[in-house]
């Protein structure tokens, strides 16, 4: 579960610093991108979609409910801090690309760990 969180975590500071050069001007440094509204917002929500990972066993879940967590923690951001950017668009690209990220993860390593049970299975037989 460390694991995933520590991915979501990662992978909210990229796709957060991604979306905040969307809304920033250029001399802007990268320390200012790590710590704008977005960026923690994205880290927070990683977070969230890292441990749902980690419960969930389908891929499709998984991107799913990431975009409605994407959605809800943009829009309490919103609601808390008064950040006007549009939350519900923010949130759901955010999310999206969490999922995707995650079950993409998840793909990968299943097919991986076939593969490798199929090697082994392979070498086996041959040496009978």
């Amino acid at each position: 579960m460390i694991k995933k969180v520590v991915l979501g975590i990662l992978f909210g500071i990229l796709i957060g610093m991604f979306v905040t050069t969307i809304f920033v001007s250029k001399d802007t440094t990268i320390s200012k991108l790590l710590l704008s509204k977005i960026t923690a917002t994205s880290i927070i929500t990683g977070v969230f979609c890292g441990i749902y990972a980690h419960l969930s066993k389908s891929k499709l879940q998984v991107f799913l409910i990431s975009i409605i967590i994407g959605t809800i923690t943009f829009y309490l951001k919103y609601l808390i801090t008064g950040h006007h950017f549009d939350p519900l668009t923010m949130g759901a690209f955010v999310g999206a690309m969490l999922g995707g990220a995650f079950a993409v993860i998840r793909k990968l390593t299943q097919s991986i760990r076939i593969y490798n049970r199929f090697q082994r299975l392979k070498k086996r037989s041959f040496n009978s």
